[in-house]
């Protein structure tokens, strides 16, 4: 057995650590071929040879891993630079100090005039394998142990900031690597830099634990108080249909005792009262229906007519913080922009499905009609800048929206036409 071959073999379990490993941190595509370059790109990082001095291989190595990334993992952008750089530096690092100081007492001995070259390459294989047995159980234990739930979501800003923390130890390795003469000795102070460089993963890891746990405790906050309100309405509506059911008797004895001509107007007060009990129940989604439910008692407290065209079957299989960020986001735009007509004026009309393997949401408002909202459209990668002058307030709440359509690689568009401001936006199920 040759040593290429040896090693190609018994490499291949601390591969498949170091894989799942990262796949507790960055979703891998289900894609067999995707995979299959992931699992690649994993073994060229934990086994290409790094000597200090000699900027090569780190420096081609690195920007490949960031492509093996890119293309075979899910989520966005930033979070596949912080990952990746994340998870290269953490290698990077044990790679120089495993090829310049764990093995250097072979290099001494290939130098010398009994050794043969098979002799070594066949030597440096077995001990390259044999010490990056600790390294592939240290990452999949530690990440498995200690890293955040496998659904966990991050925004962008907080992955530029994880990346930005990165880059210290990163540079740290790729500073000691690149820069030095390969023609001088090694300094005594680059093990324990190296080191540094090499246990700032755990440091990197906490803070990605901790900045999911916040984000999920906010989301959850933000669904339990959509939730509170939902369900107080809930309990209204129900006490008004024990109030009309109370009452039923009343009513049936004063229509009898009144007049004929009196008694069509006394029915279409009846029916005015009954019109004002909104339904609970919009579509097959629970979440959907409570942020409509919530938003529809808002929006006729503040004289706002709003037409709905709902058609989800079933539960749609998005986080149900994502579904309420979806829908709130929207129609706090509509309601804010609608606030500054006059009431007769204010519409919002909404429609959303879930059919043939698409949801779809399109949310519709009249904007102030002043020479501030020309007509103008755009799609995902471009968003209104905030004002509260006009329409353009929607600007926020389209960041929000964008992230999370971009996350489940969707799209969204709107355009300000004739005095509407359109939203519609569309996410593969």
């Amino acid at each position: 057995m040759s040593a290429f071959t040896f090693q190609l073999l018994f490499s291949l379990p601390c591969t498949w650590l170091t894989m799942h490993a990262l796949e507790y941190l960055i979703k891998i595509s289900p894609r067999r071929w995707k995979r299959l370059l992931m699992f690649l790109g994993c073994w060229l990082l934990g086994n290409v040879v790094i000597f200090i001095g000699d900027a090569f291989n780190i420096l081609a190595m690195f920007p490949c891993f960031l492509l093996f990334i890119l293309v075979s993992c899910e989520g966005s952008i930033w979070k596949k630079i912080a990952v990746g750089s994340m998870y290269a530096s953490t290698i990077f690092s044990f790679s120089a100090l495993r090829d310049n100081y764990l093995l250097q007492p072979l290099y001494y001995w290939h130098s010398g005039p009994s050794a043969g070259e098979l002799a070594f390459v066949s030597c440096r294989a077995f001990l390259s394998v044999i010490t990056n047995i600790p390294l592939s159980l240290f990452l999949y234990m530690g990440i498995r142990k200690f890293a955040p739930d496998k659904d966990y979501a991050l925004p962008d800003n907080l992955w530029r900031l994880l990346f930005l923390l990165t880059i210290p130890p990163l540079g740290i390795t790729l500073g000691i690597t690149t820069l030095h003469d390969i023609k001088s000795p090694l300094p005594t102070e680059y093990p324990a830099l190296l080191s540094i460089s090499l246990l700032s993963f755990i440091s990197l890891l906490w803070c990605v634990t901790v900045l999911a746990r916040q984000q999920k405790l906010e989301q959850q906050g933000m669904f339990m108080e959509i939730n509170r309100k939902y369900y107080n309405a809930m309990e209204q509506q129900h006490f008004e249909v024990r109030r009309l059911k109370h009452d039923l008797a009343n009513h049936i004895q004063v229509l009898a005792a009144l007049p004929k001509e009196q008694q069509e107007s006394y029915i279409r007060n009846l029916s005015s009262l009954t019109d004002s009990m909104q339904p609970l129940s919009y579509c097959g989604d629970a979440t959907v229906n409570a942020v409509l439910s919530v938003k529809k008692t808002a929006m006729d407290r503040c004289g706002i007519r709003m037409e709905m065209s709902v058609d989800i079957p079933s539960g749609l299989p998005f986080h149900k913080t994502d579904i309420c960020a979806l829908y709130a986001n929207a129609l706090d735009n509509a309601m804010e922009a609608c606030m500054k007509l006059d009431k007769p004026a204010r519409t919002i009309i909404l429609k959303s499905r879930a059919q043939k393997g698409l949801f779809c949401l399109e949310v519709r408002n009249p904007v102030p009609d002043t020479p501030q909202n020309p007509e103008i459209s755009g799609k995902s990668g471009c968003i209104l800048p905030t004002s509260k002058e006009d329409a353009a307030n929607h600007g926020y709440g389209l960041r929000s929206i964008r992230e999370i359509v971009e996350r489940y690689h969707g799209r969204m568009e709107w355009n300000i036409v004739d005095g509407a401001f359109d939203l519609f936006l569309y996410i593969p199920l």
